[in-house]
């Protein structure tokens, strides 16, 4: 059926092309602006936070700071482990005396608060000055974890002036905490520091390749997210600095009308935080400037994917939040595009559907894609090249950031390595990108349509190797739907096969994708070939070396390094060297 020449299919297809513009265009222009003062301004960070810009490195810590960490159900060992090489980098620089550990405990089950206490009990006792670490259990997990640090807060606010915010798979230098506390210092104003986090090192395919493409794509695509949203900026909930008293008094989640999983308590408390914060007269701001700020990446598709899924939920709970009174337009700007982020992904898997239907339509209206060996111009296919354009733009920004420098390209192994490792990061995102998009649409459609809910746990930190029947029982609906847009297009549009290719390719081969991807192997051969070589890898930062467990297999020259011990070992030795000397 045709409207004035245009068929419904059609129609559709540009009404789902629309819905996901602003996410794309976004994207688009944070990386192209952010390549554009990378490279050709005199002072980037002079341009998007000129606060920072002018602070010295040198300047006098007065603030008394709380870094804090919130867990549940978490690791101890892994915990301590983190806690410790961040505490002995804060007191190498000097300034160790200005700052204290919280360790905010929501862990429900007794055997894991057994092991938490005991681990840092542990911890402390090895210390110098063990009245620095404090660890404390709620009884009642009120509010996730942003109600367990406003409990923290309203404790414990009066004694500190900012504050450090951790995941409990984050990881900050010494340095870069006095940066962002020297930061705060200088703009009274400043509410909210939020630090560029990138990967750590990476033991699976999976996480190698997905912190590959987002280590070499922060920088320009930060910096230019950095300069639009200027003082109205994210915050992504870890690894930020934070004034206390004003988050205190101003940043306190409000209760969402009507029932979960869109009401009650809000999940995404990050954002919200932010604009909160931002209403109250105080600035947030990124520093979008490569530091000592990392976390760790899920090491496999399905960790991936449950990640996502939950952010997904916790996002769509801000269209309740959009007409809330008082905020500025950029901070409406910032909780609309957290919305269309989801968004986007039904509106790419309504396009291939529409794009299927479309093939069968009468002759007329896909005449244009018959001729066989000619090239299609159809409708479909010049908005499928868009969207691919905008979308991959972003990262090709980024990693055309990085080859433009030598030194940028020494720092990931080398021009061949990074080359090499942007081809293959490529394929991986060709392959990635439409199962995302599918997980995305089918939660959307059982969130809204039937309230269903994937809960908020603690995350698999270690990862493990996923098999065939665990993959096969959480991907055959990306499978079966890939298979379906197979026998369509063969049937009714066989020319559109070979565009439609790296699409379908990525539904078919989600099974076997999700399996090889998640083994130790396959990024261990990754590693000895320098394929998705970071910087972090190729000269890792003694906290990185003190935390990462993969990095035997991934350092420069192939020689093992002893992951970091709480009874004394190699990398605890390197770190117990820097602060030989006492606190000024």
């Amino acid at each position: 059926m045709n409207v004035d020449g245009w068929s419904i299919p059609e129609m559709a297809m540009f009404v789902c092309f629309v819905a996901s513009l602003p996410w794309i265009v976004i994207g688009f222009w944070n990386g192209v602006i952010g390549l554009a003062l990378l490279r050709f301004a005199r002072d980037p960070l002079d341009v998007v936070i000129p606060c920072a810009a002018r602070v010295s490195d040198e300047g006098a810590i007065t603030s008394r700071t709380a870094i804090v960490m919130c867990i549940r159900h978490e690791d101890s060992q892994r915990v301590v482990r983190r806690l410790d090489a961040i505490l002995r980098s804060v007191d190498a620089t000097g300034f160790g005396e200005a700052f204290d550990v919280h360790v905010l405990s929501d862990t429900t089950r007794d055997d894991f608060a057994a092991d938490e206490r005991a681990a840092i009990e542990g911890w402390r006792a090895g210390l110098v000055r063990p009245e620095r670490v404090f660890y404390r259990r709620r009884a009642v997990n009120k509010g996730f974890k942003a109600g367990n640090i406003r409990e923290f807060l309203l404790e414990r606010g009066d004694d500190y002036e900012v504050m450090i915010t951790l995941d409990a798979d984050s990881v900050m230098s010494g340095p870069t905490i006095l940066r962002l506390v020297r930061v705060m210092q200088a703009n009274p104003k400043l509410g909210i520091l939020q630090s560029l986090v990138v990967g750590l090192p990476a033991r699976t395919a999976f996480a190698r390749m997905f912190q590959f493409g987002m280590r070499a794509s922060m920088r320009s695509y930060t910096m230019g997210a950095a300069w639009w949203s200027a003082d109205c900026g994210p915050y992504w909930g870890h690894n930020a600095a934070i004034r206390v008293a004003p988050f205190r008094d101003h940043a306190e989640l409000p209760e969402l009308p009507g029932a979960p999983p869109l009401g009650g308590v809000i999940l995404s408390h990050d954002q919200v935080e932010a604009v909160l914060i931002r209403r109250a007269g105080y600035e947030v701001c990124v520093l979008p400037e490569e530091s000592g700020s990392w976390e760790d990446n899920p090491t496999s598709l399905p960790d991936f994917l449950r990640r996502n899924l939950r952010w997904c939920q916790g996002n769509m709970q801000y269209v309740k939040l959009l007409g809330m009174p008082g905020l500025r337009l950029i901070s409406r700007v910032q909780l609309l595009l957290a919305i269309l982020m989801y968004v986007s992904a039904p509106a790419w898997i309504g396009f291939m559907i529409a794009g299927a239907a479309q093939a069968f339509g009468p002759p007329s209206v896909i005449g244009d894609l018959d001729p066989p060996g000619s090239f299609p111009v159809g409708l479909s296919i010049g908005l499928f090249l868009v969207m691919l354009f905008l979308t991959f733009t972003p990262k090709l920004m980024g990693y055309l950031d990085v080859v433009m420098s030598d030194r940028e390209s020494a720092r990931y192994g080398g021009t061949g390595a990074f080359v090499a490792g942007t081809a293959a990061e490529l394929l991986f995102g060709f392959l990635l990108a439409p199962v995302v998009s599918f997980s995305v649409t089918v939660f959307l459609v059982f969130l809204l349509g039937f309230g269903a809910s994937v809960g908020w746990e603690a995350q698999d930190r270690d990862g493990h190797r996923v098999g065939w029947l665990e993959a096969a029982s959480k991907l055959w609906p990306a499978t079966l739907f890939g298979v379906a847009l197979t026998v369509t297009l063969a049937y009714a549009a066989p020319q559109v096969l070979l565009w439609a290719s790296p699409v379908i390719a990525s539904f078919l081969l989600a099974v076997p994708f999700t399996v090889i991807t998640s083994t130790d192997a396959l990024g261990a051969l990754a590693a000895r070939s320098r394929l998705g070589a970071t910087p972090e890898e190729m000269a890792p930062p003694v906290e990185v070396r003190a935390v990462s467990d993969s990095l035997p297999a991934m350092v420069r020259y192939g020689a093992p390094l002893a992951p970091f011990r709480l009874d004394g070992g190699e990398t605890g030795a390197r770190l117990s060297a820097m602060v030989e000397e006492p606190a000024r």
